[in-house]
């Protein structure tokens, strides 16, 4: 597997710390977070109306103050006695709430809102109309009932979005510790790559991998190198100072300008692999330097790009942001039978439908038309033939939501 060929640590090893919050959506959390005290920290009323003090069949109460959210009732009340009462403010002891529609009120003419305990009259009287709403500890969120002091309430590891972000503020966090995300730098190579004359090519494999780091909330370096050594070293060691994980496209295969392995060894990166016997992506070749950063050389060609992607350069960067590298993998029937006669594992740009994943048919790894049409790849046996209705692992395509693909060519269906 890709976790076993990676002995990286994470660099969660040297996490930043992010004041609350929002600098810490979607990164990874690195400590568990406890409750700082009992939720709620009080016995809490849930509703507004009046917190009585039960008095055995008696649904008169004498009203003694108000008690709103962020204040306390510093009184002692009495059997037979109330306060008028908010939503979300604490709970005088003894007492059961009221909801303020099972009431009527008499006496003064003081509105509710002017209700305090150090001005009000106790002439000011009401009347429940309700006897059931006189039941002790109605309408009270018990202090500790969500949770105690110490309670984990979000763990390290997790993900943080909008709810387990709002869960941490309300635990008391000051501050969240999160893995640093890796920076990106990408490096496309080749003499053909946006040049002139009939022999150019646009280039589409710096704005996929732009856009793929994009998604993963990672912005990226950019930059482009000619097949000479002295260009592309330069752009390596450029890209090294700006970047944990350096991505090349071009250049990893067995041509006479295909100088990118050579080149990561003269620069000190120790080879993990060179070639996956898999299709597309064959050449694929990862590389590591003594102070843990990564190169990853991609394929040139633009299927192979969005292949290797997926299967090599996502599982790194995941596990670099503290999470599992295999986690995004789903399984889904074969929406029509398929095989796969060569030796390698294959792995084929596939659309998600209402009847299962069904692969695309391709002209090879320089097919993008094709693989655009696609919201996944499809992972198929060598040597194998599946029916429709077999399982087999996909793996969607980051960023791209199901359906929202470039049109599927005729050739394709």
């Amino acid at each position: 597997s890709l976790q076993s060929l990676l002995p990286v640590r994470a660099f969660a090893g040297e996490p930043n710390g992010w004041c609350v919050f929002l600098p810490a959506q979607g990164r990874v959390l690195i400590t568990d977070i406890p409750l700082a005290e009992d939720q709620p920290p009080f016995d809490r009323a849930t509703m507004d109306g009046f917190a009585v003090v039960p008095d055995g069949q008696r649904l008169s109460f004498s009203i003694q103050g108000m008690v709103a959210a962020g204040s306390t009732f510093t009184g002692h009340l009495q059997p037979g006695q109330a306060v008028r009462i908010m939503t979300g403010a604490p709970a005088p002891a003894g007492t059961t709430v009221v909801p303020i529609e099972l009431t009527d009120q008499f006496g003064t003419a003081m509105p509710h809102a002017s209700l305090t305990h150090k001005t009000l009259s106790t002439a000011v009287v009401v009347i429940v109309t309700e006897p059931k709403a006189v039941s002790p500890a109605r309408n009270i969120a018990r202090r500790g009932e969500d949770g105690r002091a110490g309670d984990i309430v979000v763990r390290a590891g997790t993900v943080l979005g909008p709810a387990t972000l709002a869960c941490a503020a309300m635990a008391g966090a000051a501050q969240l510790t999160v893995a640093r995300p890796p920076r990106i730098a990408i490096v496309t190579t080749g003499d053909e790559i946006g040049g002139q004359g009939a022999a150019a090519i646009n280039d589409s494999n710096g704005p996929f991998l732009t856009a793929f780091a994009a998604a993963l909330g990672l912005p990226a370096a950019r930059a482009h190198a000619v097949d000479d050594a002295i260009a592309l070293r330069a752009a390596l060691v450029t890209s090294f100072d700006q970047a944990e994980v350096v991505v090349t496209t071009g250049g990893v295969s067995a041509g006479d300008k295909d100088l990118v392995p050579v080149l990561a060894t003269s620069l000190g990166l120790i080879t993990v692999f060179h070639h996956i016997a898999m299709q597309p992506g064959k050449p694929v070749f990862l590389a590591r330097r003594g102070d843990g950063k990564f190169l990853v050389g991609l394929p040139g060609n633009p299927v192979s790009v969005i292949a290797t992607a997926h299967l090599i350069l996502l599982p790194l960067i995941r596990r670099l942001m503290g999470l599992a590298p295999d986690g995004t993998w789903e399984l889904l029937p074969l929406g029509c039978s398929w095989s796969n006669p060569g030796k390698r594992q294959l792995f084929l740009p596939a659309r998600r439908t209402a009847g299962g994943v069904v692969p695309i048919r391709w002209n090879g790894s320089g097919d993008l038309v094709a693989a655009a049409a696609g919201d996944c790849l499809v992972d198929l046996a060598p040597g194998a033939s599946h029916p429709a209705g077999h399982v087999v692992p996909v793996l969607p395509y980051v960023g791209t939501l199901t359906g929202a693909t470039a049109v599927l060519p005729a050739r394709c269906r």
